[in-house]
């Protein structure tokens, strides 16, 4: 596995950056130059408010002796891309790295063939910052890095050279829920308790609650596990938003105490039926 895509690099093979929902997207977003040419593009937001002031120490549990994966339809990227003639459910889109401009620095990635990794620090919250558009507070300017993928993105020919387009909603009615495992990077595992999976759609994202964290191993979330504002009480679960989404997401989230290290990677991504 090789960490030899840079930010600069992937600005430079033509990526731009699409904005979803209400919050705070300043990051490069992912590209793809491999699969017969494709150069995905993809983005989204890391959530205004969602942080909280807990230190963001140590690192994820495992899954548990015997934890398998349930059965479901595979989402596996080649190069950073999902093809919607590889699965039956006609997922298609970009698989991709972001961050907050700060978190952004540093930050390496890897999608070559199935590989979905991303390295580096989520920076620390600055509660006296000055919040720029769309983010309405520090934790949504600075809201962490994450792993992304599209569900529902066209392609468009751009004399040419095939391009992911703008991701469009993904009706997702007939599904229950993700399930995928959670690695440790190939220079050395570092994945933070503060890893939350989320879905999202036009209104916003639905997240892991804090009673139900991602774990080091297979994880499986149903979508009336994922919650609005999950990181407090009195969330709405993501089953209204079934129909809409535009994109799944793993995001390390930040603290107002100190940075976040994490190093890990997204694998076996299945949508359960």
């Amino acid at each position: 596995m090789l960490w030899n895509m840079n930010l600069a690099l992937r600005l430079l093979l033509g990526v731009s950056v699409l904005a979803v929902a209400a919050g705070c997207d300043n990051a490069a977003n992912g590209d793809n130059t491999g699969g017969g040419g494709l150069v995905a593009v993809g983005g989204g937001t890391g959530g205004s408010t969602a942080g909280t002031s807990s230190t963001g120490g140590g690192v994820l549990p495992t899954g548990g002796t015997g934890a398998m994966l349930p059965p479901g339809v595979p989402l596996t990227p080649a190069d950073g891309w999902v093809d919607g003639m590889s699965n039956m459910i006609g997922v298609q889109g970009a698989m991709f790295e972001y961050a907050d401009d700060t978190s952004g620095m540093g930050l390496v990635s890897d999608f070559t063939g199935a590989n979905a990794c991303i390295k580096g620090t989520a920076a620390k919250v600055d509660l006296k910052c000055t919040p720029v558009a769309p983010a309405t507070d520090c934790y949504g300017t600075f809201w962490g890095a994450a792993i992304g993928l599209n569900l529902n993105q066209p392609t468009v020919d751009m004399g040419g050279m095939m391009v992911g387009g703008t991701a469009m909603p993904y009706d997702a009615s007939a599904l229950k829920g993700f399930a995928f495992e959670i690695t440790g990077g190939p220079t050395g595992s570092m994945i933070p308790t503060t890893l939350r999976f989320k879905v999202e759609d036009a209104s916003g994202e639905y997240c892991t609650p804090p009673a139900k964290p991602e774990k080091l191993g297979p994880n499986t979330f149903m979508f009336g596990d994922l919650m609005t504002q999950c990181w407090k009480a009195g969330g709405v679960s993501a089953e209204g938003a079934k129909s809409g989404l535009l994109k799944i997401a793993w995001q390390v989230v930040t603290v107002d105490k100190q940075t976040t290290p994490f190093d890990f990677c997204v694998a076996n991504v299945r949508a359960l039926q």
